[in-house]
């Protein structure tokens, strides 16, 4: 059980460091905005962010654990 978990963790913080790290829309011009814990968390802040006015369009880069959303403002 403790393999178990140990494994599972370090496939999270992995996941994190890889999405930290990776190339991502910030290189076209997109800001950094926060981390999610799923692709529809990132997906639905970023339409919040589009609905309020306070960016054009937003990126999410996925992973299977945690999404990184960038906005275009």
């Amino acid at each position: 059980m403790r393999t178990t978990i140990s494994t599972l963790s370090l496939a999270g913080l992995l996941a994190a460091a890889a999405l930290l790290l990776a190339p991502s829309a910030q290189a076209t011009g997109y800001t950094y905005v926060g981390m999610y814990p799923s692709a529809a968390a990132c997906d639905a802040a970023g339409k919040d962010y589009v609905a309020r006015g306070q960016a054009v369009s937003y990126f999410c880069d996925v992973t299977p654990t945690t999404a990184r959303l960038s906005i275009w403002s």
